[in-house]
């Protein structure tokens, strides 16, 4: 073993077991881990919204309402036909994932520009519609919806939710990471770079842009689906275009195109107003908006790409 391939080792234990040790470190400040928790889920959905920008090519305005249809889903299989938690949260992970392969039409005809219009105006509908059913709660949204399960065990607390969340992040990036490494992953990025390269590769260009709208709708939906579960409270207007620009910020800020940024960009996001505290709120706003023209002009791949040269200045 290497120096360098020990010391990467080293580090990388050494996150773990702070992973790990995190919830006892708070154990007084149960707040912390709660703000850590929902990063984590919308590290889950930016991770969809990368696969979809980052590696697919594909602009998408509209990837809150994928998080809003797995939610209400999910909410609703439960709180009105008493379904099991677990398949009522499948259901809001296929209903995301069919409401992808409609939004992903478009892409088989419009680019850049003219899809972002197209999937911001199908997703702010989507608000819209679930305003007014009675089924979903209307403009009042959904209260008291059920805390997560897992059998026989409740996750009424913020530590036993925080690693239930380790490790739905840990799969869900496993998963991502290996379909990127895997033939229908390379083919995604070759239709990304370009389409036609692609096509007289004898890659199915329609099949793999209705392919990658259709996994980032489905891990959106799951992170929709725990959300709902985990504040007990969905509402419509939480799922806006406002949302989904803060889902595109986080992937921005993390690093479009990288696996890790994701992780980084929702964390940043949801811990820098914890960090800097409520008086101050205004300057997280100007941070953030300082980060994302930053991450364009001197960081392209954002927060991945600064961690990456600080593990090369230190030879990880």
């Amino acid at each position: 073993m290497t120096p360098s391939s020990t010391r990467r080792l080293a580090v990388n234990g050494a996150m773990a077991a702070l992973v790990l040790v995190l919830p006892l470190v708070f154990r007084t400040r149960p707040s912390i881990i709660g703000y850590l928790n929902i990063a984590m889920l919308y590290a889950i959905a930016t991770q969809g919204l990368n696969l979809l920008m980052g590696f697919g090519g594909l602009v998408s305005l509209g990837h809150a309402a994928f998080m809003a249809i797995g939610g209400y889903t999910a909410a609703v299989l439960v709180m009105t036909y008493h379904v099991n938690m677990f398949l009522a949260v499948v259901a809001g992970v296929a209903g995301a994932g069919l409401f992808g392969l409609v939004i992903g039409f478009p892409s088989l005809r419009l680019s850049g520009f003219y899809l972002a219009v197209a999937t911001m105006a199908l997703g702010s509908s989507v608000a819209d519609v679930i305003k007014r059913l009675a089924i979903t709660g209307g403009d009042y949204g959904l209260i008291n919806i059920p805390v997560l399960r897992l059998g026989g065990w409740e996750l009424t607390s913020e530590a036993s939710k925080y690693y239930f969340f380790v490790v739905i992040l840990v799969v869900v990036f496993l998963v991502v990471r290996n379909f990127l490494n895997s033939r229908s992953g390379r083919a995604v990025r070759a239709v990304r770079d370009s389409e036609m390269t692609a096509a007289a590769m004898g890659v199915n260009v329609a099949a793999y842009k209705l392919i990658t709208f259709i996994f980032a709708a489905c891990i959106a939906g799951l992170s929709g689906a725990l959300y709902a579960f985990t504040i007990s409270y969905l509402h419509p207007m939480n799922f806006g275009l406002t949302f989904s620009i803060e889902l595109l910020s986080m992937s921005i800020i993390g690093g479009l195109g990288t696996i890790i940024g994701p992780i980084l960009g929702a964390l940043f996001w949801v811990m820098l107003p914890v960090v800097i505290g409520g008086r101050m709120e205004f300057l997280s706003t100007v941070i953030f908006g300082l980060s994302i023209i930053g991450s364009v002009m001197f960081l392209p791949k954002g927060l991945s790409e600064l961690v990456t040269r600080i593990q090369t200045r230190l030879k990880l």
